[in-house]
């Protein structure tokens, strides 16, 4: 089991730059401690997570204040972009990381999000995956066909080139079977959550993932099967919930009129029994909260049910200087997982 650091953070922040130091200092934490990669979302035009609006700019930031981790896009909403962009954007930070640059790709699912790309949106899921392909192109540097300012087709290359000849890609699946079973025929990885499917549920979709990866002509265990938690490890299971209970409630709470148009239960409930209801799902269930006892042993329950990474998301609210304190918890959670093999592996 692979652990990595998750960025998420809403955006109503009383000190704004503040919440970048957390940002840095937690990458560096992790670039010393053997985690695996730190992963980057896109976020548009709200605040839940409007910190990260393109997460090429801040992976560039990190890579001048890492040495060994990757740096992921986690992810790239890809029908907002043209993949000439994506793949000049991304290699340029494959060049100032020496290499440490990998890519999750999402179709994206909120309208909203589509006033960059409105003429995409009904279509997004088949603009994703052909354009996944001609990203694999102009990575490897193979030129497209595009019309120039005059009218006339020119072959378009990207610079600069990239370190990689190939980059690791992975696709991003809330709960949808058939996205586990299209990502595993075109041998991507999956970044998932917990969001909208319990463990058990989990556990089928990747039986499902592996199954379609060995059906294409995939090597079915190759896949990397990577999931996001809610992350705060602590001395105790109380203390923690303790630490982590208000500021996770809010942050639920500013994400609700987000979802709404997904799902109207939003709508018609009180928002803060709701999210005082899931924060109940989260604790027990739901995210790596309590214990290194407790987030050990549902780390194991995850690996057992095909998990190959954690990335954790420690941006959800806490104060910056116990999320900082927080983090060797974690470190003790990762090491407990590692079996006596401490290296990250690429």
């Amino acid at each position: 089991m692979e652990f990595s650091l998750l960025y998420f953070a809403n955006r109503e922040a009383e000190d704004p730059p503040q919440e970048y130091e957390l940002l840095i200092k937690a990458a560096e934490f992790a670039d010393a401690n053997n985690f695996t990669a730190l992963w980057i979302p896109e976020r548009h035009f709200h605040p839940f997570g409007g910190a990260y609006p393109n997460p090429a700019l801040a992976a560039a930031a990190l890579a001048t204040r890492t040495q060994r981790i990757r740096l992921r896009a986690g992810s790239v909403v890809l029908p907002l972009h043209d993949p000439l962009t994506v793949v000049e954007n991304w290699s340029f930070v494959d060049n100032l990381s020496y290499g440490r640059v990998d890519l999750a790709f999402a179709a994206g699912w909120n309208p909203n999000d589509f006033v960059l790309a409105p003429d995409r949106y009904e279509n997004r899921r088949e603009y994703t995956f052909d354009a996944i392909d001609t990203v694999r192109d102009l990575w490897a540097g193979k030129a497209v066909l595009r019309e120039n300012g005059e009218g006339v087709a020119f072959e378009t290359r990207t610079y600069p080139r990239p370190v990689q000849p190939e980059p690791n890609l992975w696709f991003t699946c809330t709960s949808s079977r058939s996205s586990f079973t299209q990502a595993g025929a075109r041998g991507l990885n999956v970044l998932t959550a917990l969001l909208f499917q319990s463990p058990e549920e989990l556990a089928e979709n990747i039986e499902h993932y592996r199954a379609s990866r060995e059906q294409h002509g995939h090597d079915p265990a190759a896949g990397k099967v990577t999931l996001m938690l809610h992350t705060f490890a602590g001395e105790s299971d109380s203390s923690v919930r303790k630490t982590v209970r208000k500021p996770f409630i809010n942050y639920l709470l500013s994400s609700i009129d987000l979802w709404k148009g997904q799902w109207p239960e939003l709508q018609d409930g009180n928002p803060e029994r709701l999210a005082r209801l899931a924060f109940q799902r989260y604790f027990l269930t739901s995210a790596l909260f309590g214990s290194v006892d407790k987030c050990t042993a549902f780390a194991q329950r995850l690996e057992a049910a095909g998990v190959d990474e954690i990335a954790s998301l420690v941006d959800f609210g806490v104060e910056a200087t116990e999320v900082l304190a927080a983090l060797p918890y974690l470190e003790e959670v990762r090491r407990n997982l590692a079996g006596g093999t401490d290296t990250a592996h690429q």
